[in-house]
This record gives structure tokens, C-alpha cells and sequence, in this order.
């Protein structure tokens, strides 16, 4: 049923709409797979599969190999999303099943299925969901091999893994809680510790056998990523630093999850987790007794645990926010929680937690459907030393974004207007001109963007490259940092790191960090003629500008 509500959805909101500005990038790899494929067969298909370092693979590989059946464009590929939320919401009912009845398993499922970020990233072409769905199924898997015992999950564990590293290149930083989480096998009494260690072997094998050869090859881009966006100066836009001994540092991860979970979600698992632990300290006797656990449950229990906090921490430990990075491992928190609530001895207790956590969860999935518009209003609460919570809100990541610069996106329960179905074509229109008249010169087309605009942006010109041209176009686009918005800045990025012979200018958006007088004074100064014009949806209009080979600069 959630999986159909999502096809609706994606079907009223985003069937010839706008692209979201990261999915735009992403699509274009999905689509130049499968052109490569068509075009030149399987071992250029392997080529560009391979040798597309930073992202990782999976979900364009997977999206590439389902053309034949969903159709090559943009709807085709959102259609491939929804496949790996039935995969996750299957994943959680089997990994909770393992630790809790057959009913409590399906109050887990409902409550992953409803995370509102679940929602989010099912609508967008994004990696998030895939590493989430991928690495809560190497949890189950991790659980079914009971301690390593059974050599066929242990594999899967391995298989899971792999195919978590290959979803998001940033999942590397969830390889130590996979090495804890793997280790509480070995709190398991049986098998004997030979069989554990084949199995393992056989695990870290498959994850070897199958990322292995990608990782090899883009080890350098990888590596660049992390230590750069992650730690370096490219984190500085995506997020701010804090002292580490700050509130604010040990607290930052905590205010982007409960922007995933919102706080209804959120506060019933805390609930939960309280509860649990009030009834677990009152019968501290038998706990003493227990001593330390060995059996698969308890094993399976503490891996959930040790991969939760291994994945806050190590994000804790990044300025970068990112989109989505903590979303692979909130199903076991989710887990965790109704895991709590049915141990809680006291039936009573136990019903109107699941009672809670079923409310809230349908509440969430009625917010996001796109049909009950009193709650899909975007509402917010002040929590203190945490900011503003959401509550409900039944906006999509592409309305926040077009909202966020500025545009009116009407109801929430309707789609964006009718403008924002142009904004893909114009981008043909820009792309298709310029290609036709680098042709016409004998010359190979080298296109920035002068302005700063996050919806005509330099994402979409490359997806409509290749969408409609059937080709990769590289466009880059002017910065005003690190050398700020100046001429001379302007003049240096036009000819380096290889000259510049199409420059988009435009009339700016609401908010402009560079400004428009400044990029044609440096265009002109260079020999750059402005030779056509475009109107954009909302009516303001861009302009081509040319420089011809050779001139002088």
C-alpha cells in the first residue's frame, strides 16, 4: 500500500516538474550508463560504470539495467525508488522478526516505512534510500547468520555490505560499526570459534569480492571526497564548526536526526527507550544475574546499539550536514525502540506504546501523502537547546527547494505550478543552442554559468545533455569564494583551468552572491560577445554570451 501511495505521489508531483539540483547530476549518470549500453555495448558500459569515480554506483546501475521496462528519462528512473523502500520496509520486518513477535515486527515495519525522511528520499533520485535500504539489510542478514553460525547469511552479510559501500561513497564511515556490529557474533556460546572465523572470512570475502574492484579503481576520488568535504575546507559551506567540548558539537547529529524522524516519531521512541529502561533498573537483580549476553538476541540487540552510535559519532565528528548521511542507520534506531517498548513486562504499557507508535506513524504517512491538507502544514515546535522540530509537513524536497529560492509553490496537497514543467525545457533550449553553434565553428563547447541561480543551474544543463542530446556536457559555473565577487576573480575562472567560449549571464534571483555587472564587465574584457537570449519561466531573461577561438584576452 505505501509503496503505491508513493507511485501517486510521484505521479502528481513529479512527472514533468523540475529536477532537484543534486538528483539532477545523479540522473545523468543513470542515463549515460544506459546510453553507453545502447550505443557501444557491454564493455563501454562497464568503462563508464567503473571509471566514474566520488558516487557510488549502485542506484544508477540498478536505475541503467530497469530502462527497458520503466522507459529512459526522468519519471522512468523515480520509478526505480520506490523498489528500494519495499526492500527496506522488508528488511526491517525481517530484522525486527528477530528480535520481536511477528506483530511487534510489524509496528517496526510500519514505523521505518513512515520516518518522514524515508519518505523524502523514496520521491527524489538520491543515494540516501539505497544505503539505508542496503545496510539494514546486512543488519537482518548479520542477525540470520546466528553468531556466523550459518555460512549463506554470513555471505549476505557480506553481499549487504558491499552494496552498502557501493550506494554512497560517505557509507565508508559506517566500516567500524559493521566490524562491532559483526564482533557481538562472537558473544554467541555456538559454534565453536573456527566455524565463527570461516564465516566471517567469508563475509569480509564477498564485501571484498564485490566493492573491491570499484573502490580499488577510485580509490583517490573516494578518499579526496571524505577528507575534503568531510574534514577539510569543503565542508565549510555544509556546516558550521563548534568547539568540541560545545553543546552545539554533540548535539548537531541530534538536531539533524530529529529532522529525519520529526518529533512525534522521535519523542514516542524516547517514550519507549525510558519506559524499557524504568522497568529494566526496577528488576535489576535478575539483570545482575543474567551477566553478559550470549544469546543470539541479545548479541543481535547489542550490534543495532553499536552501530547507532557508531554512525552518530562519526558524523558528530564532521561540520559537513550533508543530505540524508545519517539515514542508513535511523531503521535500527527505530528498531531499537520497539524492541524496548515489547520488553516492557507490564501488557497494558506494552499495548499503548504500540497503540503510540502506530498514530504516530500512520499521522506521518497521512502528512506526506499529498491528500490531507491539515497535516501536510508545515508545523514546528521550539525545543530547547535544540531548535525548532518539526511536527507535520507534507512538502516534498523539490517544493522546499523551489520554495527556498523564493518561488510560490501554492498548497502543499497540490502540485508546483504549471511554470515550474518549463524549467527543464529551457535548459534543452540553452544546451541545444549552444551545442548547434560550437558545431557551426569547429569548436568544442565549454559552457559556465555567470549567475547563481540554484534552479537554472549548471546540474540540469548536464542532465538535459544528456537526456536530450545523448551526450556528456561538462558545465561549470562561476564562484564568488575564495577570491570574492570580483572582476579580476571572474577574469580567472573564464580562462582556467581551460578557456571559457559560452558564458550564461541573467537577471538574478531574489538573493545573488555574484554580481551581474561584474561577470559581462570580465566576459567583455576577454572578448565575449552576447549574441542570444532566453526567457526563463518566471520571466526574467539570460543571455549567451560567445568568445570565439583565439581572441585575444
Amino acid at each position: 500500500m505505501a509503496v503505491v501511495l508513493h507511485v501517486v505521489w510521484l505521479v502528481r508531483f513529479r512527472r514533468g516538474y523540475v529536477t532537484e539540483w543534486d538528483e539532477s547530476g545523479y540522473l545523468q549518470f543513470a542515463l549515460s550508463n544506459f546510453d553507453d549500453l545502447h550505443d557501444h555495448g557491454l564493455s563501454a558500459f562497464a568503462r563508464t560504470v567503473g571509471s566514474r569515480g566520488t558516487f557510488g554506483p549502485l542506484l544508477p546501475f540498478v536505475t541503467s539495467l530497469a530502462y527497458p521496462i520503466v522507459g529512459r528519462g526522468i519519471f522512468g528512473s523515480l520509478l526505480v525508488l520506490p523498489l528500494f523502500f519495499a526492500g527496506l520496509v522488508g528488511a526491517s520486518f525481517g530484522l525486527a522478526r528477530r528480535l520481536v513477535s511477528d506483530s511487534w515486527a510489524v509496528v517496526a515495519a510500519l514505523a521505518v516505512a513512515a520516518i518522514p525522511a524515508v519518505t523524502d528520499y523514496t520521491r527524489l533520485f538520491h543515494f540516501a534510500l539505497p544505503a539505508t535500504a542496503c545496510m539494514t539489510a546486512a543488519l537482518w542478514a548479520l542477525v540470520r547468520s546466528e553468531g556466523f553460525r550459518r555460512p549463506g547469511w554470513a555471505a549476505a552479510f557480506g553481499l549487504f555490505v558491499a552494496l552498502t559501500l557501493l550506494s554512497r561513497t560517505m557509507t565508508v564511515a559506517y566500516i567500524p560499526g559493521f566490524a562491532l556490529a559483526a564482533g557481538t557474533a562472537f558473544l554467541v556460546g555456538a559454534p565453536e570459534l573456527r566455524v565463527r572465523l570461516r564465516n566471517l572470512a567469508i563475509a569480509v570475502g564477498t564485501t571484498g569480492l564485490i566493492a573491491g574492484p570499484w573502490y580499488i579503481r577510485n580509490a583517490r576520488s573516494v578518499y579526496d571526497l571524505l577528507l575534503h568535504s568531510g574534514y577539510g575546507e569543503g565542508a565549510t559551506p555544509f556546516g558550521r564548526r563548534y568547539h568540541v567540548a560545545s553543546w552545539g558539537y554533540w548535539t548537531k547529529e541530534l538536531r539533524l536526526d530529529l529532522s529525519y524522524m520529526w518529533l512525534p516519531l522521535a519523542a514516542a521512541l524516547v517514550v519507549c527507550f525510558v519506559v524499557a529502561l524504568a522497568y529494566l533498573v526496577a528488576r535489576r537483580p535478575q539483570l545482575i544475574r543474567t551477566g553478559r549476553p550470549r544469546s543470539p538476541r541479545a548479541a543481535a540487540v547489542l550490534a543495532l546499539v553499536l552501530v547507532v552510535l557508531e554512525g552518530y559519532l562519526v558524523l558528530t565528528s564532521s561540520r559537513n550536514e550533508g543530505t540524508g548521511f545519517a539515514l542508513p542507520w535511523v531503521p535500527a534506531l527505530v528498531i531499537l525502540g520497539v524492541t524496548a517498548a515489547a520488553s516492557i513486562p507490564a501488557r497494558t504499557v506494552r499495548v499503548a506504546l504500540a497503540g503510540v507508535l502506530v498514530v504516530v506513524s500512520l499521522g506521518a504517512v497521512l502528512s506526506k501523502s499529498g491528500w490531507v491538507e491539515p497535516l501536510a502544514k508545515a508545523r514546528t515546535v521550539a525545543v530547547p537547546g535544540l531548535g525548532r522540530v518539526s511536527l507535520t509537513d507534507g512538502r516534498g524536497i523539490i517544493q522546499t527547494e523551489v520554495a527556498g529560492d523564493g518561488y510560490d509553490i501554492g498548497r502543499v496537497t497540490e502540485p508546483l505550478p504549471a511554470m515550474h514543467r518549463s524549467w527543464l525545457p529551457l535548459a534543452r533550449e540553452v544546451v541545444g543552442w549552444s551545442l548547434r553553434h560550437a558545431e557551426q565553428r569547429g569548436q568544442t563547447l565549454h559552457l559556465t554559468l555567470g549567475l547563481d541561480d540554484r534552479i537554472f543551474a549548471n546540474s540540469r544543463l548536464i542532465l538535459a545533455a544528456q537526456l536530450w542530446f545523448h551526450r556528456f556536457l561538462p558545465v561549470d559555473y562561476l564562484r564568488p569564494y575564495p577570491d570574492g565577487d570580483k572582476i579580476a576573480a571572474y577574469r580567472r575562472q573564464l580562462l582556467s583551468p581551460q578557456p571559457v567560449n559560452a558564458l550564461v549571464t541573467g537577471e538574478p534571483p531574489t538573493v545573488a552572491s555574484i554580481t551581474r555587472k561584474k561577470v559581462e564587465a570580465a566576459a567583455r574584457s576577454l572578448g565575449f560577445i552576447r549574441l542570444k537570449s532566453f526567457t526563463m519561466p518566471d520571466g526574467r531573461t539570460i543571455w549567451i554570451w560567445w568568445r570565439e577561438r583565439g581572441q585575444s584576452s
